[in-house]
């Protein structure tokens, strides 16, 4: 750009030196005197001479200069076609790089994708070895340990576990590994076999149980049978009230049709439909909430029973499940006259048995004679209780439920040789519900239940009194009652359980005028002062009624798995309880009250 500007500038000179040049010899003579005409006219040839010269000596500098710049514009076109080519071939150059590296990305991206697709063969062709490998080794081991036997059709798995437990009681009740929580003694009450006074230590194996399932494939349903035995029988006072309690001790026995269509049908004794459940309605231990507790007699406030019962439930989605049973009725009665038959006496033994009879006996010489008086362990029952639950489940909120209990009380007045006899009948009604909800899923559960209603202790775990026989007209009254149980499951560990619950049962008054006299359960005119002494002193009643108001349980327990293999669990466990039961105050105001701290330490060895 610079040279052709050089250019255009020596151009324009030129031309105007041409415009001068043409104007000077264009331009008209002045008018001389004639004399002068030659000398002018030489003259003036003279200067045109030396103007052309000049001209042509600036038009030789011009041209001289013009080619100069012309060498010097062929030379700069010359470097700009050089530069030109230069870059060309740099781009060819580029272009021909960037294509090589192209086909190198290219050939690196097809053999990385091919060494990621042997690397993933070999992967596969690993998880495909290790998992046969484990395949094997789960087969061999299925074959060396099985966890079922197979026989004609049916796969049957043992269980159970055998265990040995220590306990520490600080008053005495002589009641083996089960605490009769609605009769610790009170004050200084000695009588019943209970002692205020003495502690008592053992060691005991009668919680060991052995267990049978049995599971077949019947087209569309599936067939599950289970049977669990104890030790806990309690011959000859054995009845079925809270849970049968004959020798050897049935704890469990029912079978199951699962169809595909979401129904099933249960009968046997299982654990009752009252009883909180983890998961929907099943019958299978890990479906049920029972606490992991030491305590035989479990924990005052949970709900529960095993007893004959018939079962059916429905899957209705995927979170509903609807179940209905009918339930082996027994009702515990607080007492009736020699008038009232068809009742079944409710005692203080293991799980609150009824007491078969009670015996005296008396010396003469060398002669003891001892005499039974016998009561009554059954009651004659109109009809059976019914349980109805709705639960809920959600993987992630955790298990709830609803239940309700309907219940048929009759008893028989006798009649006399001048009165006709009659029979008469009674209702009781429950409404409770649970919830297991996964705080910290598979490390904290908080659990909740309870059960609210009339005549409903028979389901209630310290065992109280469905209702009272008047002595007035001989009818039934019912005892209202609720019970509470709340708590936290914890696995801190793989290997470790700690868990807290506190329990309540409270039983309300259920009294009537008996002429001028208060009667009835929690009379305020119930004699209690022979709670209150070893010995009654002279002119004092050695009585004591102490009908329970509400019993508090408070307890923590754990556990440690020292060993867990093919072979089953080794675990050793503790626990603590404090029982508090109150009375409702009678005579005078005295309401007595107990308490009983309890220890216990175990060593089971759990079956697989």
């Amino acid at each position: 750009m610079r040279h052709i500007r050089i250019l255009a500038a020596v151009a324009a000179i030129f031309i105007i030196s041409l415009a001068a040049a043409a104007q000077s010899t264009n331009q008209p003579e002045s008018k001389k005197s004639a004399p002068n005409k030659h000398a002018a006219k030489v003259a003036g040839k003279d200067e045109i001479a030396e103007q052309l010269r000049s001209m042509k000596e600036a038009i030789d500098r011009q041209q001289a200069a013009l080619q100069q710049l012309q060498q010097q514009l062929q030379q700069t076109q010359l470097q700009l076609q050089q530069t030109q080519d230069q870059l060309k071939q740099t781009q060819q150059s580029a272009q021909q790089t960037e294509n090589k590296a192209a086909v190198v990305e290219s050939a690196s991206q097809a053999e990385t994708q091919k060494v990621q697709s042997d690397l993933s063969d070999v992967h596969a062709k690993v998880n495909t070895a290790v998992e046969t490998a484990k395949q094997a080794e789960s087969k061999a081991s299925a074959l060396e340990h099985p966890t079922s036997i197979a026989y004609k059709g049916i796969r049957l798995s043992p269980g159970g576990f055998i265990e040995l437990t220590q306990y520490y009681r600080s008053h005495a009740t002589l009641s083996d590994q089960a605490t009769p929580f609605q009769a610790i003694p009170l004050e200084a009450q000695v009588s019943g076999g209970y002692n205020t006074h003495l502690s008592e230590y053992n060691i005991t194996a009668r919680d060991s149980r052995l267990s049978l399932r049995a599971d077949a494939d019947a087209g569309s349903a599936k067939l599950t049978g289970y049977f669990e035995i104890d030790f806990f029988g309690t011959s000859p006072s054995a009845n079925p009230n809270q849970t049968t309690s004959y020798t050897p001790r049935i704890r469990q026995a029912w079978a199951r049709t699962a169809f595909a269509d979401g129904w099933s049908i249960t009968g046997g004794q299982p654990w009752s439909l009252i009883t909180l459940n983890r998961k929907g309605t099943s019958t299978d231990n890990s479906s049920l909430w029972i606490p992991n507790i030491i305590e035989a007699q479990y924990s005052v406030g949970y709900d529960w029973g095993r007893f004959a019962e018939l079962r059916a439930s429905k899957t209705l989605n995927e979170n509903l499940t609807l179940a209905v049973a009918l339930a082996n009725p027994s009702y515990l009665n607080s007492g009736a006259n020699s008038a009232v038959s068809g009742l079944a006496a409710n005692g203080n033994g293991l799980y609150g048995n009824s007491l078969v009879s009670t015996c005296s006996s008396t010396i003469s010489g060398t002669t003891v004679t001892t005499t039974c008086t016998n009561t009554p362990t059954y009651s004659t029952n109109l009809a059976p209780d019914l349980i109805v639950k709705l639960a809920y489940d959600n993987a992630r909120l955790g298990h709830y439920e609803l239940k309700a209990l309907g219940r048929v009380f009759r008893d028989r007045v006798v009649s006399t040789a001048t009165t006709p006899g009659w029979n008469n009948k009674g209702w009781g009604d429950g409404i409770g519900g649970g919830a297991i909800i996964p705080l910290l899923p598979k490390k904290i559960d908080l659990i909740a239940q309870g059960l609210y209603g009339k005549g409903i202790s028979r389901y209630q775990d310290a065992g109280q009194y469905d209702f009272v026989v008047r002595a007035t007209d001989h009818k039934l009254q019912d005892i209202k009652a609720f019970s509470v149980l709340s708590g936290f499951e914890t696995h801190p560990s793989p290997k470790a359980e700690f868990d807290l619950f506190f329990g309540d049962e409270y039983y309300y008054r259920s009294t009537y005028l008996d002429g001028t006299t208060i009667a009835g359960y929690g009379s305020p005119a119930a004699i209690n002062s022979g709670c209150y002494y070893e010995t009654a002193p002279t002119g004092v009643s050695s009585t004591c009624t102490g009908n329970n108001r509400n019993m508090l349980n408070g307890k923590a327990i754990a556990y440690y798995d020292l060993f867990k293999g093919s072979f089953g669990i080794l675990r050793y466990g503790v626990e603590a309880d404090y029982i508090e039961r109150a009375t409702w105050s009678g005579l005078n105001g005295l309401a007595p009250r107990g308490n009983d701290k309890v220890g216990f330490a175990t060593i089971r060895w759990i079956l697989p």
